[in-house]
This record gives structure tokens, C-alpha cells and sequence, in this order.
């Protein structure tokens, strides 16, 4: 499975924070200069991601700036949630994704598992953090 993700100029930061928390790799990263027919955005944005892409062992994540009424992106109703089997680890993923973002529920034990806390991003996307080995 991959998430996609878009965003209004930041996605290449949020890119390579994801590769950076995640241990991942930033394997493409394609902007609206790229393309081969001119770009539907104004000039001052062509340094924008049309796609970008980054994996890691716990995602595959993809990501593209968008511009006008496509840029208003409300990330409600989800969370991406990753697993990870050692207590220290997931909480060291929380508070790194945590980071000037905002923690909604903070890491914890609690009756399922190890540990579990929910987050929302500096890039304002939701996260569920679980080690229940």
C-alpha cells in the first residue's frame, strides 16, 4: 500500500522530513519545471513537486503540491498508523513526528499495547503510533 498525500509548496519539506523520521530514501522528485508541456501554475511555483516519492520499511510515500481550489487540504477523517515492535522506537517516531506539530494523545501503555499515541504533524497529517508486541 502507498499513501498519497498533497499539499500547497511544502511537499517537498514534508518529503524529506518523512524520509529523515522514517529512515527512508527520497527516490523521486519530479517539479512542475520538469514537465514537458508548460506547467499550470504561475512561474514563481514551477519549483513546486508534481511528484515526489520516498520509501522506508514502514511506507511508501508519495506527495504534490497543488495550487487554487485544489490546495485546500483538510486531512480529517484518517490517520496513517505505523507499527513497530519495540517500545523505544515508536515513542522515538511519535515525538519525532510529533515535533512542532500537535500530540493528541500522548505515547503510552495502555490495556492493547506497549504503546500508542496520536499525533498530527508540522504538515498538519494525523498519525497513529502502535507497539503492541
Amino acid at each position: 500500500m502507498s499513501i498519497y498525500l498533497f499539499f500547497s509548496g511544502q511537499a517537498r519539506s514534508a518529503l524529506n522530513f518523512y524520509a529523515e523520521v522514517l529512515g527512508g530514501e527520497v527516490e523521486h522528485v519530479l517539479t512542475y519545471a520538469d514537465m514537458p508541456e508548460p506547467p499550470p501554475l504561475p512561474r514563481e511555483k514551477h519549483h513546486w513537486l508534481m511528484h515526489g516519492q520516498m520509501t522506508s520499511s514502514y511506507a511508501e510515500i508519495m506527495v504534490s503540491d497543488r495550487d487554487g481550489p485544489e490546495a485546500a487540504v483538510d486531512y480529517m477523517g484518517f490517520a496513517i498508523e505505523i507499527d513497530d515492535e519495540d517500545p523505544g522506537t515508536a515513542h522515538h517516531l511519535f515525538l519525532r513526528l510529533s515535533d512542532r506539530g500537535e500530540v493528541i494523545l500522548p505515547f503510552a501503555p495502555n490495556f492493547w499495547a506497549q504503546g500508542f499515541g496520536t499525533c498530527r504533524d508540522r504538515f498538519g497529517v494525523p498519525w497513529m503510533i502502535n507497539c503492541d508486541r
